[in-house]
């Protein structure tokens, strides 16, 4: 289970609940209008009940790019990740809209709905799931490079608690895992220091790949963090 997102919201969106009960009531059309023209407060309200799987395409993606942080985050969560009765199309939908938020916006909201809808494929059908998980992963470690280079400090942690620390137990995740380690020398060294926070749980091949590899490219000694890891742990 990925961990939740908690924003604080400016002032100008004080008392948005308030609407949230007459707004239940209207109209997807109606929402839309609100979420289009309203003040700040009744925006958020409006796109907190409003269904997207409503909405054209089109309009939430232009929804991503335009409307400030609070209501993208909120959008965000709206995604209707995990749907049982959702087919595997409507899924990947969901995904690859959640993975153009976060390219534009670098919510973690996004992050935790795009690997949500992953789940949703990964149950309904393994096959579409593996070769999802390829791109994802391939994805993952391209988003991190980037916004290392950037030194988006936030984003960095935001990829890290919401990807790598919850499925490195995915083959193609892990992978890239390892190639970050191999390239990023301040990941080697968080790694190596706080081994648990990843690692714990891996099989003890892939816990010896990465601690191998982070104390090749600059982490600490293999033997300090493989002690740490198993003193703490076993």
């Amino acid at each position: 289970m990925l961990k939740s997102v908690r924003r604080n919201l400016p002032p100008e969106y004080a008392g948005w609940q308030t609407h949230e009960p007459r707004f239940r009531r209207l109209s997807t059309p109606e929402l839309i209008e609100e979420i289009q023209d309203g003040p700040p407060e009744r925006r958020l309200a409006a796109i907190s009940v409003i269904d997207l799987t409503e909405v054209a395409e089109d309009t939430v993606v232009d929804w991503i790019r335009t409307l400030p942080d609070a209501e993208a985050n909120e959008l965000a969560g709206a995604i209707p990740a995990q749907r049982v009765h959702a087919s595997v199309e409507d899924d990947l939908r969901w995904l690859n809209l959640a993975r153009l938020g976060y390219e534009r916006r670098k919510l973690p909201t996004f992050l935790v709905m795009l690997f949500s809808s992953l789940e949703a494929v990964e149950a309904k059908d393994a096959d579409t799931a593996t070769r999802v998980w390829d791109a994802i992963a391939v994805w993952s470690g391209d988003m991190y490079r980037r916004v290392a280079a950037s030194q988006d400090g936030e984003a960095v942690d935001d990829l890290l608690l919401f990807v790598f620390e919850n499925y490195l137990d995915r083959d193609a995740l892990f992978t890239v895992f390892a190639e970050l380690l191999r390239e990023d020398q301040d990941l080697a060294l968080r790694v190596s220091a706080n081994p648990a926070l990843f690692l714990a749980g891996l099989p003890l091949d892939r816990q010896q790949v990465c601690l191998d590899a982070a104390a090749q490219n600059g982490g600490l000694p293999f033997d300090v963090s493989w002690k740490a890891l198993h003193e703490a742990h076993f």
